[in-house]
C-alpha cells in the first residue's frame, strides 16, 4: 500500500499516543505517593499538562483531518470494516476531546460545585478510551497479520 497519512497527521497521531501513555501512567501511579507529597503533585502536574496538550493536539488533528483527506481503506475492504473503522476513529476523536474537558471541569471550582459526576464521568471516559484504543490496535494488527494488506504502514514513521 502506497497511500500514507501525511507527516503532520502521523506526528499528531503519535504525539497524542505518547501523551495518552503519560496520562494513564501518571493516573495509575500517583496512589503510590501519599496525598500532599511532592511525588504525587509532580505526577498530577504531568497528568494535567499532558491533558491540556492532548486537547490542543486533538483540536489541531480534527482541523487537519477536516482539511486533509485520509488515504482510502485498502481496495476490497468490506462494508463492515469500513463502518467499524469510521466508528472507532470517530469515537476516539470524541474521547480525546471530551476527556480533557471533563478533567478541566473536574479540577475547577465549577466542577467541585457539580458534585461527583465530573470525576466519575472522567473515569468512565478513560475506561472507554482504553477500550477504543484496544479496538484500534486490534484492528491495525488484524489488517497487518490476518488481511496482510499492510494498512498499518500508513501511520508508521517514514522510512529513510
Amino acid at each position: 500500500m502506497t497511500d500514507r497519512y501525511d507527516a503532520v497527521a502521523r506526528f499528531l497521531h503519535w504525539a497524542i499516543v505518547l501523551l495518552i501513555i503519560v496520562q494513564f501512567s501518571s493516573a495509575w501511579s500517583w496512589d503510590i505517593f501519599e496525598k500532599g507529597t511532592t511525588g504525587r503533585f509532580v505526577l498530577f502536574q504531568f497528568h494535567l499538562y499532558s491533558g491540556y496538550s492532548i486537547l490542543a493536539l486533538a483540536l489541531l488533528r480534527i482541523v487537519w483531518r477536516l482539511t486533509h483527506r485520509p488515504p482510502p481503506l485498502p481496495a476490497g475492504s468490506s462494508r463492515l470494516v469500513e463502518i467499524a473503522s469510521h466508528a472507532v476513529h470517530g469515537l476516539l476523536y470524541l474521547a480525546i476531546v471530551v476527556q480533557p474537558l471533563l478533567g478541566i471541569v473536574m479540577i475547577t471550582a465549577f466542577g467541585k460545585s457539580l458534585g461527583r459526576w465530573p470525576g466519575e464521568a472522567h473515569e468512565l471516559v478513560a475506561d472507554g478510551l482504553l477500550v477504543l484504543v484496544g479496538l484500534h490496535v486490534a484492528g491495525a494488527l488484524f489488517h497487518q497479520f490476518v488481511l496482510r494488506d499492510r494498512l498499518i504502514e500508513r501511520m508508521l514513521p517514514a522510512r529513510r
